[in-house]
């Protein structure tokens, strides 16, 4: 691998950065091939079965890829995944991601915008040779009418099956056609069970979710892939759902997963973060408003889908002036890890719980990082008994850093009972 030195690294990054093309899709209703208002962010990574990091972006028509195998200090030079241009949706939800497979695969997706707002495909692309080479981008859903097929995320399971999720507005327009109320969109997704060569015709999981927050995926401890997403209940009620997503045509179970009983005919663009410990318990990580106060709340539900104590305001609404948003969740080494982004002291922080007994107890709030210009959502990733934040800032670029060892006070912070 060819590498660059870090502080190159960050000037191709931020270099990207400028030259992305937006398409910002829900908010601004924009059209693809439009060029970008600010610099685009949008940034996924993850470790690979070796170690290596593995991180992807959009340099204007082209989703991106490089390595590290020195924890982010250098990278290689950016390679692209889809050699002919296409556009890309590069907003905070709707990203270029990318994962790696248990076997050593590499897969990338992402959401392509089509003439009309709010349409899109879903692509995907795979390297079977540790990331030298790439397939040609395909269209993951059969269904091909210029509609939202957009918002996907992509997982893969231990025995490296692929799930790839997405939100759908098919049946919005089957119920306009026959009159009907539709509220939202629907919640699809597809299984690859061979690599990725082929993937199974698209299923439906629950009609009338939320049109553009980010669907969570994690393996169970029996290696079943759950999804998350924020649902519309009846009365415009805008909490979250759960499923499990079977390979085959096992009946679905959706479940309620949360009970803010938030009521807003909007979608704030603000999807969850889900995590599973070994007991199979899940806990997810989201935003709300209750009592015309938004924040940041925790919750678990057990293996069988029933609530653990109640939901646990941990940023937001109770830290007087925080600005808070886009948590993300990971369960790593018999310890969980919360992080999310918080407006204070004039900059954008990064901050930091983590919880040694399930979720029960959780130690109070630490920064472990900052900016002062705009910035990515964070995410977390393990290797090697190490826990750490990938972010990406407009002024300093992409950081990898170790948290692990982050000075952090007792658990003693009782989330719920």
């Amino acid at each position: 691998m060819q590498s660059i030195p870090r502080f190159l690294a960050g000037a191709l990054l931020a270099f990207a950065a400028t030259v992305a093309l937006a398409h910002e899709g829900h908010d601004h209703g924009a059209m693809a091939g439009k060029a970008a208002a600010k610099p685009q962010l949008a940034t996924t990574a993850a470790f690979d079965k070796a170690g290596r990091l593995w991180v992807t972006w959009a340099e204007g028509q082209h989703v991106v890829i490089a390595s590290s195998d020195d924890l982010g200090k250098t990278f290689s030079r950016p390679q692209r995944v889809n050699p002919q241009p296409e556009p890309i949706y590069t907003d905070g939800e709707n990203r270029p991601k990318v994962i790696a497979s248990p076997d050593g695969a590499l897969y990338v997706s992402w959401s392509r915008p089509l003439d009309a707002p709010y349409t899109g495909f879903v692509r995907f692309s795979r390297s079977l040779d540790g990331g030298t080479t790439w397939s040609a981008p395909i269209t993951v859903h059969h269904d091909r009418q210029p509609i939202t097929h957009r918002f996907d995320s992509i997982a893969v399971d231990s025995a490296g099956h692929i799930f790839i999720t997405w939100i759908d507005k098919r049946d919005l327009l089957r119920a306009q056609a026959a009159k009907q109320p539709y509220d939202g969109a629907a919640v699809y997704y597809t299984v690859s069970t061979d690599r990725g060569a082929t993937f199974a015709p698209e299923r439906k999981v629950i009609d009338q979710t939320c049109e553009c927050c980010r669907i969570a995926l994690a393996p169970d401890a029996d290696g079943h892939m759950l999804a998350l997403w924020r649902n519309v209940f009846a009365g415009q009620i805008r909490d979250h759902a759960l499923a499990t997503l079977p390979i085959d045509n096992t009946p679905l179970t959706v479940t309620r997963a949360t009970f803010s009983e938030w009521r807003v005919d909007a979608c704030p663009h603000h999807g969850p973060a889900l995590a599973v410990t070994a007991d199979g318990v899940r806990h997810m990580a989201w935003f709300s408003v209750l009592q015309d106060k938004p924040g940041l709340f925790y919750s678990r539900l057990s293996a069988d889908g029933k609530p653990i104590g109640g939901a646990w305001s941990f940023a937001g609404s109770a830290q007087a002036g925080a600005q808070a948003s886009h948590p993300a969740l990971l369960a790593a080494d018999g310890a969980l890890w919360l992080v999310w982004k918080q407006f204070a002291e004039d900059r954008m922080q990064i901050l930091l719980r983590k919880s040694t007994d399930g979720g029960t107890h959780w130690t109070a709030p630490a920064s472990i990082a900052n900016t002062d210009g705009g910035s990515d959502h964070p995410q977390l990733l393990a290797r090697d008994g190490h826990v750490y934040l990938s972010w990406r800032t407009q002024a300093e670029g992409y950081r990898l850093i170790d948290v692990s060892n982050v000075a952090l006070s007792n658990p003693s912070l009782e989330a719920s009972k």
